[in-house]
């Protein structure tokens, strides 16, 4: 036998590198204990000498299937990761209509005004030719006969230059008759603001697919509210009027005052805010709104007042379109 470099055997044929004889007996390379007898269906030792992992591959539980590991991606998914920085540096744009405004087309809104009018005519006009008669009833009572008392008084005086003598003729309203035109304006307010309530509740039913019958429109609804809207509407006018356009920005910015109270069931002075957030957020849609429903309602009163059982149906609907996509809400779908 020759000696290998270092003084150490040479290796058996047929044993394991390393120069070990192969081990015996168990895998894992130890011996059972001594006297122990594994009974059928018990442990069965495995290779390496260690009990067999519970779970998942490799020795270690799976992270899901309530083994008290948070998933290994956020919501569960891969992928739902925040996108890896840019390569221009800060992070990756949001994808597409991520933080965008809502999507409003004053053509749309007509459209759409229009279609819901055709396929309701019956119910909106009704409540409408309704409403404008109570109106005109209640202005004729307050307003007209009071002012068939005005009286006339006449003064006439000399003129010393052309010695003749000249007239002067002035009106007088009794101090009754004027506290009736101030009951009047008062209850005039309130019954618009309660018919605004119905009519609008209508429309919005209208804008949530509802079936709608006459009778819808003339269920007021958060009737305090839109009265309180409606009133300090009305204070701000008057006050707003003591500037040239005062009481057309108040206008511009109250559009959607009495539809926010009575669509999101809001308070008067919310609903006012409300429609102040939303008109600031997106002036040049609300300002074209506006020009568009004036517009609308001016031409239906030029048509004999006739043309204002259309126009008011439609300058409501669009009213109510604009207030609910200009807030990201959502309305009823074209129908055929």
């Amino acid at each position: 036998m020759t000696d290998q470099p270092g003084g150490y055997p040479p290796p058996h044929q047929g044993g394991q590198p390393g120069n070990f004889p192969p081990p015996q007996g168990q895998p894992g390379g130890y011996p059972p204990p001594g006297g122990y007898e594994p009974t059928p269906g018990a442990y069965e030792p495995q290779p390496g000498g260690y009990p067999p992992p519970q779970g998942g591959q490799g020795g270690f539980p799976p992270p899901q299937g309530g083994q008290g590991f948070p998933p290994p991606y956020p919501g569960g998914q891969p992928g739902a990761y925040p996108p890896p920085p840019s390569a221009s540096g800060g992070w990756a744009p949001p994808p597409p209509g991520y933080g965008m405004p809502p999507a409003y087309s004053i053509g749309d809104a007509f459209s759409w005004a229009w279609n819901k009018f055709s396929k309701n005519a019956g119910v909106l006009i009704v409540p409408t030719l309704l409403y404008a008669l109570i109106l005109g009833a209640l202005g004729f009572l307050f307003f007209a006969v009071p002012a068939m008392s005005m009286g006339t008084a006449v003064t006439s005086y000399s003129d010393e230059y052309d010695y003749g003598y000249s007239s002067s003729a002035s009106f007088e309203l009794p101090v009754g008759a004027m506290v009736i035109m101030f009951l009047g304006v008062i209850v005039m307010m309130v019954a618009v603001a309660a018919m605004m309530s119905a009519y609008l509740g209508g429309i919005v039913d209208i804008a949530d697919g509802k079936p709608v019958t006459v009778g819808t429109f003339f269920k007021p609804r958060s009737l305090g509210a839109v009265i309180l809207a409606t009133v300090l509407i009305g204070i701000a006018s008057m006050i707003g009027s003591l500037v040239i356009i005062g009481s057309v920005v108040v206008s511009i910015f109250a559009l959607y005052a009495t539809i926010a109270v009575v669509d999101r069931n809001l308070s008067g002075v919310d609903g006012i805010k409300a429609s102040f957030d939303v008109v600031k957020n997106r002036f040049g849609d609300s300002l074209l709104t506006w020009l568009v429903i004036n517009i609308i309602t001016t031409v239906g009163a030029f048509l004999c007042g006739v043309g204002l059982l259309v126009a008011g149906p439609v300058a409501a609907l669009m009213l109510v379109y604009a207030w609910r996509r200009l807030t990201g809400a959502q309305v009823a779908p074209l129908t055929q």
